[in-house]
């Protein structure tokens, strides 16, 4: 890929650009795999918050175990 890019770099030059390159994809999967934890955390939150609601929704006041 760099090489296709730059086909009259030098061999260091290649090397600084494949570099380049490596460091730019494991930031973009680390990105997207930040975004896919932070979704899964919030779906695990609302589910979480919808059965506590079910729970309040469901409570009578004076007809629990003491």
């Amino acid at each position: 890929m760099a090489r296709a890019k730059h086909p009259d770099a030098t061999e260091a030059e290649i090397a600084k650009v494949a570099e380049s390159l490596r460091k730019a994809h494991y930031s973009a999967l680390a990105l997207k795999s930040a975004a896919a934890r932070r979704a899964k955390r919030e779906i695990e939150q609302a589910k979480k918050r919808a059965a506590t609601e079910r729970q309040l929704a469901q409570y009578r006041p004076g007809s629990a175990a003491a």
